[in-house]
């Protein structure tokens, strides 16, 4: 029982650590422009679009060059491909496909595993946010699930047994691994990475 105990207790305190050691980043993350511009009262469609833009690039970057790395380990990875949602709804709002198909890929190079799961672990966090971005966009801009909003509804209604079938896996690769420090460094090379990419794409769009 107390070995039981110990292992939970070790779960528990891997992800304290991974949220505290990611907060700061994850705090520069949420002040980038466009991250503050998609959550503003006045957000227009542009605005919406150049935000999706964005994160197409980085969520499909994701699926090709981390999901590859990972799919022992997340086992119901076949589920989490997300960046056909995004490009839906750049078309349902009025993107091309050739536009959508011009957009920038950023391209992840994590050494390990370890640092691949840490990566997710952005992604997928980024989609209990993405709930609260649907809410938004819905009341401002009209959107919803079935008409230009698909991808910030995540999973669903099964959002949270998603996430939570996500960290329980995150948890066993840490433990029978001992590659916390790992991950965690990874989490936080991920948020720097978007945090960049959202900047680069703002300087775009203005030049």
């Amino acid at each position: 029982m107390s070995e039981m105990h110990s292992f939970h207790s070790d779960q528990e305190s891997f992800i304290q650590n991974l949220r505290k050691q990611t907060a700061v980043s994850h705090k520069h993350l949420e002040e980038n422009y466009l991250s503050k511009m998609i959550l503003n009262e006045q957000v227009t469609l542009i605005d919406y679009q150049n935000y999706l833009s964005a994160l197409y690039g980085v969520t499909l970057g994701c699926e090709n060059s981390v999901f590859p790395h990972i799919q022992d380990i997340i086992t119901d990875l076949n589920q989490r491909y997300r960046s056909q949602f995004i490009a839906q709804d750049l078309l349902t709002t009025g993107f091309t496909q050739h536009q959508i198909e011009a957009l920038p890929v950023y391209t992840f190079t994590f050494s390990s595993v370890a640092g691949h799961l840490g990566a997710m672990y952005v992604l997928e966090g980024s989609l209990l946010g993405g709930r609260f971005l649907y809410k938004h966009i819905n009341q401002t801009l009209g959107l919803n699930a079935e008409n230009g909003c698909s991808y910030f509804w995540g999973y669903g209604e099964q959002t949270g047994l998603m996430w939570k079938a996500f960290i329980s896996s995150l948890n066993r690769f840490a433990m029978e691994t001992g590659q916390s420090a790992e991950i965690i460094q990874g989490a936080v090379n991920t948020f720097t990475i978007i945090d960049n990419w959202l900047d680069e794409a703002i300087i775009d769009k203005y030049e």
